[in-house]
């Protein structure tokens, strides 16, 4: 380092004409991981660089603590001296940097500077590291950077690398040579998002369906674990490798899934199979499931997941016939992944998926986000209730007005067949494993008096003529 700039990084709170060297961000990149390149261009780790950024007193007015996969965020008056610092104009950060003006830190003092740090997925939206090639070609110098990503900004195409965020690290770089499959997906995906409007919706969607499929333990299926095998782990080990790994592996069904599910076509074909009514199970919507088979390539998912009455690939079906065109809110319902259908952060999913803890005791996983331990309490109660009910009834063919002591059963049954297309997976599991009608719905032929043995709800197979 230069003799000015050793005085530079000496030296106490930057003030004006700034810095001596010019240092742009990457488009995209995390105001982190700008700084951090912009402290090194001064042989500065980034602990010093933030003491003469936000410096107040003699003291740095810093919230929280950096991690590799945290996210910095600065007020205005940090903002200016880092503009100051790097020789770049205000507008060009902004428009570079995605976090610059997202959110002002809270104040530790009445004024000055100021910085906090966020690493939490509320916070802080899905990232990977830049490639490497690219940003050296870009800065001049081999340099790490992370990128805010976009789910078809994960593949650097000239170099055939996948961008992989590692919850705790700076993110890993995967190397695709031997994965055609992946590349050629990224093309789709690009052809996609250019001709289609739903195009990104389309793609939460199935990112959502093959997230459940991930995860099923079904022997049939063959292809994704050897196209994990293919790939390094860098010396992770398998069980984090396997969720970090995921939306890598999934990707190629991932973006054929969401083709289908974008086709004006095909859902115009979906919704004339159903005939005005919405299904109870995908099995009523036999051209939803051979489409499905087909483009991702597995025959037998036909059989496999005929008998589905939750997830997300049937609360879309669900929704989608419930349109039935329309263009209002209904309409767009289609397009919203449930809470209970979206994916974990992969932090969650990390410490879900965690097989033993450190005195051999299995890892409870964080609570989902946006479930409550007392909805999880009040579900637990209901589905109890349910188990007394059916052992004396024989089915869960509840009526509105059924109280098992003093709970009112038929009432919790009711609001939970209401919503449940939205339902979590493992709770619709809970009540098929009692009574696999448990959310069949009216008399299909409309009579209103049948002599099967439900009363308020039918088996379709065993109903009245």
């Amino acid at each position: 380092m230069s003799g000015e700039n050793r005085k530079l990084a000496a030296a106490g709170p930057i003030a004006p004409p700034g810095g001596v060297l010019r240092v742009g961000p990457l488009q995209g990149e995390m105001t982190q991981s700008f700084l951090i390149r912009l402290a090194a261009r001064y042989g500065m780790a980034l602990r010093d660089l933030l003491a003469v950024i936000v410096d107040v007193g003699g003291l740095p007015n810093v919230m929280g603590r950096a991690r590799p996969d945290s996210e910095v965020y600065l007020n205005q008056e940090a903002r200016d001296r880092v503009a100051q610092l790097c020789r770049v104009p205000q507008d060009h950060l902004l428009r570079a940097l995605p976090a610059w003006a997202q959110e002002e830190p809270r104040r530790r003092f009445a004024t000055g500077p100021a910085a906090q740090f966020h690493h939490t997925a509320e916070k802080v939206r899905r990232w990977g590291p830049a490639c490497p090639a690219c940003t050296a070609r870009r800065t001049g110098m081999p340099e790490a950077a992370r990128l805010y990503l976009e789910p078809e900004q994960r593949v650097c195409l000239p170099h055939r690398r996948w961008l992989m965020q590692v919850p705790g690290t700076v993110g890993q770089v995967v190397n695709l040579a031997r994965s055609g499959q992946v590349m050629e997906a990224r093309h789709r995906h690009v052809r996609l998002l250019r001709r289609s409007t739903r195009a990104a919706d389309a793609f939460e969607v199935a990112q959502a369906v093959t997230a459940t499929w991930w995860w099923q333990t079904w022997p049939r299926e063959h292809m994704w674990p050897a196209r994990l095998r293919s790939l390094d782990s860098d010396g992770l080990d398998q069980d984090a490798w396997q969720v970090v790994a995921r939306e890598l592996v999934t990707y190629p069904e991932t973006v054929a899934l969401a083709t289908l599910l974008a086709g004006d076509d095909f859902r115009r074909r979906v919704v004339a199979e159903a005939q005005g009514h919405v299904p109870f199970r995908l099995a009523d919507l036999p051209t939803l499931l051979t489409a499905v088979a087909g483009c991702v390539r597995r025959p037998w998912y036909v059989e496999q997941l005929a008998q589905e009455t939750s997830g997300p690939l049937f609360a879309w079906a669900y929704q989608c016939v419930r349109a039935r065109g329309r263009t209002n809110a209904v309409g767009q319902e289609m397009w919203a992944v449930a809470p209970a259908h979206r994916q974990r952060p992969l932090v969650d999913e990390l410490a879900a998926r965690a097989r033993v803890g450190p005195g051999g005791q299995r890892v409870e996983g964080k609570r989902r986000r946006g479930h409550s331990r007392q909805a999880d309490e009040a579900f637990a109660a209901g589905l109890a209730h349910a188990r007394r009910y059916l052992r004396e009834h024989g089915n869960l063919a509840v009526p509105k007005d059924t109280v098992v002591d003093s709970y009112r059963l038929g009432e919790w049954l009711g609001n939970v067949q209401t919503r449940a297309w939205v339902m979590a997976p493992d709770r619709a599991r809970a009540l098929a494993a009692l009574d696999p009608w448990w959310n069949a719905g009216p008399c299909p032929r409309g009579v209103d008096t049948c002599s099967c043995r439900y009363a308020a709800s039918v088996r379709v197979a065993d109903c009245c003529s």
